[in-house]
């Protein structure tokens, strides 16, 4: 801005004092920035939508995992599920012993996640067979309003759903 001899800011030709201020672009400019900033923070921010499609990914990838263990060790591995998480085990000697060795660490279920094991009656595990069989079952995470499935089907094949609808 250019100052007068006296040292007072000189106004612009074609404009008065009273007209200075914003223009309506730069205030649109700024209004669009915020909203792109504000979609960028909602966007990141968690907000747990994704726990339950998360946990059942980690959860069939383990399934897989035990599925090769069995094959790789020829001994029967079970993944034994319950209300607070779930374990492995494998059979030695004909006794169940735990797996608890690297990728087959006890899992315990985030707060508000629940799990519901559709399988044979009286079975709480995934049992995988020396030969790459299992027992077909079904485990179902929940959480809200949120629903997966992870499906074990008598070849050993592991496969995630999601509800239809």
């Amino acid at each position: 801005m250019r100052t007068s001899a006296t040292g007072t800011e000189a106004v612009p030709r074609g404009r008065h004092r009273a007209e200075a201020g914003f223009t309506l672009v730069e205030l649109m400019v700024v209004l669009v920035i915020l909203g792109l900033m504000g979609a960028a923070v909602v966007m990141t921010a968690p907000d747990g939508r994704g726990e339950v499609r998360r946990e059942a990914e980690a959860l069939a990838g383990r399934f897989v995992r035990a599925r090769e263990e069995s094959l790789l060790t020829n001994r029967a591995v079970e993944v034994s599920l319950d209300a607070q998480g779930y374990g492995f085990r494998v059979l030695r000697r004909g006794r169940w012993e735990p797996l608890e060795a690297g990728p087959f660490e006890k899992h315990v279920w985030p707060e508000g996640v629940r799990a519901q094991l559709s399988a044979a009656p009286g079975r709480d595990a995934v049992r995988f067979d020396p030969t790459g069989s299992a027992e077909p079952a079904k485990v179902t995470l929940s959480r809200a309003d949120q629903q997966m499935t992870v499906s074990v089907d008598v070849t050993g094949e592991v496969r995630l759903d999601a509800p239809a609808g």
